[in-house]
């Protein structure tokens, strides 16, 4: 029996009609080869592979009376006309309405009685300013936060597309293994309470770890700022940080993946601090173009993978850290600095408690007493007056580094498709895929109607930055060559 972790099935609790909980990407493809459908190539190749990815055949089954988390079991059918979807844009079939079309399929639920998924093929995407020529086309996939998290559905993407244009054959399916584990009333019940009374078990254990966590946690905030209540502070609140409408916006753009890893050579930083310190620097000019910059430093939550290296497991194994993105500093080059030094600082009070992060829980009653939570949360305007825990999401989601192939057409980006939720009402997802850095902003519609206008600023913002290396740079002397020593003649 497969039951969901508490992470996992946070995921399914916190989903409202207005914050579905999916995780999509958005695929632009060159044109099928020979004039193929890439409608029915792309089909065939999915339900090729399908059984070679557990996730997409099995559904939920509930707990009786919800009195813990739900079970994953194998689905009877696996309906293809509800997974695999075709569409076509109206000529002339731009970006801009191929941006419409993700906005209305991503504000979409997925159906909790078949499996959490669902892919998009999308023809008639032409834009040659992009390099989509004439028979182009996108897929869009999205997948249920409870059953895949970003690490997992990279490996998703690497069993369903291929490295080169020609397409491997499927495995064979008796090389993988589906479970057929569908337990009844008595087991789960039994496997319920085993699973509180271990949980109980589990926390008296860790009780001195708990105890060393804390007192490193106090000990970093009076080493940092010398006040463990400045780490207590909210962050500035925002027009990001409202109850969410149904309605999403959707942005993207891509920066030079070498540039920006040139970036955080030349400055002693990593990738993800420019990133941030990039974001920082976008919201700053957003905000002050609708005069509502904040004094204080927005900030981000960021999360962190707990996955093993190797680990392709579906379950989600992530953790989150806040990091002050520098939004109240105008220099690009004084920003990175500072946003690199708080995310040292955030790397540094992750580290303390990620040894005790709670990967699971359970409790009598979760599903019920969790949803009606989120249920309050989204039927109230509770959130509009809470203090807010951070600003903005900001996520970093490896990807591959070589050319993925779907039925022989060459995928030319992969704009990742996150998460809008209650007081966080924009999110930011990036993918790294061969030489880019593909953005993906997800925002409520309602209060981030132009958030495009964000995408286009992170790439202006870059541009600032990169700049302003390159004058630093040349500022500084140049390292003296060093100069062999005189040889001097030994002495007889």
């Amino acid at each position: 029996m497969r039951k969901l972790s508490g992470i996992d099935a946070t995921f399914l609790y916190m989903e409202t009609n207005e914050t579905p909980m999916h995780i999509s990407s958005l695929l632009m493809c060159e044109p099928a080869k020979k004039g193929d459908s890439p409608y029915e190539s792309l089909k065939a190749q999915i339900v090729e592979r399908l059984h070679e990815i557990p996730s997409f055949h099995r559904k939920l089954k509930h707990t009786p009376f919800y009195i813990d988390h739900p079970v994953w079991v194998e689905a009877e059918i696996v309906d293809l006309d509800y997974h695999i979807k075709h569409a076509r844009l109206p000529d002339p079939g731009n970006l801009d309405q191929l941006r419409a079309i993700v906005q209305g399929l991503h504000s979409l639920p997925l159906d909790r009685d078949r499996p959490l998924w669902q892919f998009y093929i999308i023809e008639g995407v032409e834009d040659p300013a992009f390099g989509l020529p004439k028979g182009s086309f996108a897929l869009y996939t999205k997948a249920h936060h409870a059953s895949i998290d970003g690490g997992a559905g990279v490996s998703a993407m690497d069993i369903l597309s291929d490295s080169e244009p020609t397409p491997r054959p499927p495995l064979p399916s008796n090389q993988v293994r589906l479970s057929k584990e569908d337990p009844g009333f008595f087991e789960m019940i039994g496997g319920s309470y085993g699973k509180f009374a271990q949980q109980q078990f589990d926390m008296l254990k860790m009780t001195p770890a708990y105890m060393k966590a804390l007192r490193k946690v106090v000990q970093n905030s009076i080493e940092d700022s010398g006040s463990l209540l400045d780490n207590l502070r909210p962050a500035p609140k925002t027009r990001f940080n409202v109850r969410i409408q149904k309605q999403r916006a959707f942005g993207a753009r891509t920066l030079p993946i070498t540039e920006v890893i040139a970036i955080a050579k030349g400055t002693g930083t990593t990738l993800n601090d420019v990133v941030l310190s990039i974001c920082g620097g976008a919201l700053r000019k957003y905000l002050q173009r609708h005069n509502e910059l904040p004094k204080r430093n927005l900030v981000a939550a960021v999360p962190v993978s707990l996955r093993e290296v190797g680990d392709k497991s579906g379950a989600n194994q992530v953790a989150s850290m806040n990091c002050e993105i520098g939004t109240a500093i105008d220099a690009p080059l004084e920003r990175l600095k500072v946003v690199n030094k708080n995310a040292k600082r955030a790397k540094k009070g992750l580290a303390a408690i990620k040894d005790i992060f709670p990967k699971d829980y359970s409790f009598f009653g979760a599903p019920v007493m969790v949803s009606a939570m989120a249920q309050i949360t989204s039927r109230t305007k509770l959130i509009d007056y809470m203090p807010a825990a951070m600003n903005v999401a900001i996520s970093n989601v490896p990807g591959s580094r070589k050319p993925m192939y779907f039925a022989g057409s060459k995928v030319i980006s992969n704009f990742p498709v996150s998460i809008a939720t209650h007081g966080c009402a924009l999110n930011i997802t990036l993918t790294s895929y061969m030489d880019r850095l593909d953005f993906g902003l997800i925002a409520c519609k309602v209060a981030v109607p132009d958030v495009q206008d964000i995408a286009d600023d992170i790439l202006a913002e870059f541009k600032l930055l990169k700049k302003a290396v390159a004058t630093e740079t040349s500022k500084k002397p140049a390292p003296k060559k060093k100069t062999a020593p005189k040889k001097t003649a030994k002495a007889p």
